[in-house]
C-alpha cells in the first residue's frame, strides 16, 4: 500500500547554522520531492529560509501572530488544525517545549522529536516528556541508546542515520575551490581541517575543555615542527576566533598557525582544500563534518567516542583515537599524512561507506517510514 501524501511541519527554532538546522532542511526538501506538503517552520532570522522557500517549502513563522492576534501555544494549535498537520516534527528543545504543552492541552496533532545529540543527566529524568511523544528519531545508534538507558521506551525510539547530499560535497563548483585555496591555503602546508562551534564554557578561560575538543587537536599539533596549518570552520565572530586564538597557544600551539575561515554559509569547497579532517569531540550525535569530509575524498580522523564510532571503523576508512589522549592523535596524524597508500585506502572506503549508509535519500525514505507508520491504518 503506498504511503499518502502528508501534512509535515518541520519546527526550526536555530539560526541555520547547526548540523541539525542543515539535516532538518536536506529531509524536508526530500520529503517535498516524495509528494508530500511540507512546511518549514523557522524564525526570521534562519539562514536557511531562502533555500527553503527556493526548494518549494512554505514558509510559516510558529510563533508569529495569527489574524486574530494570538500567539503561543494556542495560536500554534489553531494553526495546526487550520493547516490540517499530519506530523510535526521538531529539531530543539525550545520546540520540544511547545509540542509537548500543546500536547497536555489537547494537541491531536502526531509529534516527532529528532535528537541529534547524546542524552546525558541523571536516568529517567525527563525522559516523561519524550515518552509524551509519538515517536523519537535518534541520528545515530548512540544517540537512541542514550534515549533507552535514560527512559525513554523502545516504542518511542527510532535510529534513523543522518545523512549529506553527497554530490555537494564530492563536486563541488571547480572555480569556488580555486578561489578558496588561493585565499585560505598556505602553498606547501600539510592543512588540517577541524569543523565545529567554539565554546568554551560560561566564563572563558584557555584551559576550559571545548564542546568540540579543539584544545586535544592543538596538542597534538604543538610538537610537529612540520609545516602545517589549521583550518578552522564552524568558528566565527571576533570574541570567539580570539579566545580559540588563547586556547591554542595555552596548549602551545602559536595562533599563527590557525587559519579562521569566520562563517561560510557554504563549506563544501572547503574540504577540497584539506589534507586531513579531524573531529576529536567526546560525545558527538553523530558527526556530518566528518561525513561531509569522507564524501569530499579527506582521509578522517576521530575521537573513539559516540556516533563517530559509527562513522569510522579504525584503520578502514579512517583512523580512531582515544578521546584525549593527543599523544596517540598526533601519532595518527603522522600516519595519514606520511603513508600515500593509507590515504588513499581510507578515502577509497570511506566513500562506499558514505555512499551505503549516510545518503540523504535513505534518510528520506526512513524518516518517511516513521511518519508513515504513526498514521492510522496507513503503512
Amino acid at each position: 500500500m503506498e504511503n499518502r501524501r502528508l501534512t509535515i511541519l518541520n519546527l526550526i527554532s536555530g539560526n541555520g547554522r547547526g548540523g541539525s538546522d542543515r539535516l532538518a532542511l536536506d529531509v524536508s526538501k526530500g520529503l517535498k520531492q516524495r509528494g508530500h506538503r511540507v512546511i518549514w517552520g523557522a524564525p526570521a532570522f534562519c539562514e536557511l529560509n531562502e533555500e527553503a522557500a527556493a526548494a518549494g517549502l512554505e514558509l510559516l513563522a510558529p510563533d508569529s501572530p495569527d489574524a486574530q492576534g494570538g500567539t503561543g501555544v494556542r495560536h500554534f494549535m489553531r494553526l495546526c488544525d487550520r493547516e490540517g498537520i499530519d506530523i510535526i516534527n521538531s529539531h530543539h528543545s525550545k520546540d520540544r517545549h511547545l509540542l509537548l504543552t500543546a500536547r497536555i492541552r489537547g494537541l491531536r496533532t502526531k509529534t516527532v522529536f529528532t535528537r541529534h545529540c547524546i542524552l546525558s543527566g541523571m536516568p529517567y529524568v525527563g525522559t516523561f516528556y519524550y515518552n509524551l511523544m509519538d515517536m523519537n528519531i535518534a541520528v545515530s545508534r548512540a544517540v537512541g541508546d542514550s534515549l533507552l538507558r535514560g527512559g525513554v521506551w523502545r516504542s518511542k525510539a527510532a535510529v534513523v542515520y543522518g545523512g549529506i547530499d553527497i554530490p555537494r560535497f564530492s563536486s563541488p563548483a571547480g572555480e569556488e575551490v580555486d578561489r578558496i585555496r588561493r585565499t585560505y591555503r598556505r602553498e606547501g602546508a600539510f592543512t588540517v581541517g577541524i569543523v565545529g562551534r567554539y565554546t568554551g564554557g560560561r566564563k572563558f578561560s584557555p584551559e576550559n575543555p571545548s564542546m568540540k575538543g579543539h584544545e586535544f587537536l592543538f596538542r597534538a599539533l604543538s610538537g610537529m615542527g612540520d609545516d602545517f596549518q589549521v583550518l578552522v570552520l564552524g568558528v566565527w565572530g571576533d570574541e570567539d576566533i580570539r579566545d580559540l586564538g588563547q586556547v591554542a597557544e595555552y596548549c602551545g600551539l602559536p595562533a599563527g598557525r590557525l587559519t579562521f575561515c569566520n562563517y561560510q554559509k557554504e563549506i563544501a569547497p572547503f574540504y577540497q582544500i584539506m589534507d586531513l579532517n579531524v573531529l576529536p569531540s567526546k560525545n558527538e550525535g553523530l558527526g556530518l563534518a566528518l561525513i561531509e569530509a569522507m564524501a569530499a575524498g579527506v582521509p578522517c580522523i576521530g575521537a573513539d567516542s559516540g556516533g563517530i564510532r559509527e562513522i569510522i571503523t579504525d584503520g578502514v576508512d579512517g583512523l580512531l583515537f582515544r578521546h584525549g589522549d593527543s599523544r596517540e592523535l598526533s601519532e595518527k596524524i603522522r600516519i595519514v599524512r606520511d603513508d600515500k597508500n593509507k590515504r588513499d585506502l581510507f578515502v577509497k572506503n570511506a566513500k562506499r561507506k558514505v555512499k551505503e549508509r549516510f545518503d540523504i535519500e535513505q534518510t528520506v525514505e526512513e524518516t518517511e517510514k516513521v511518519f508513515s507508520g504513526l498514521m492510522p491504518g496507513r503503512m
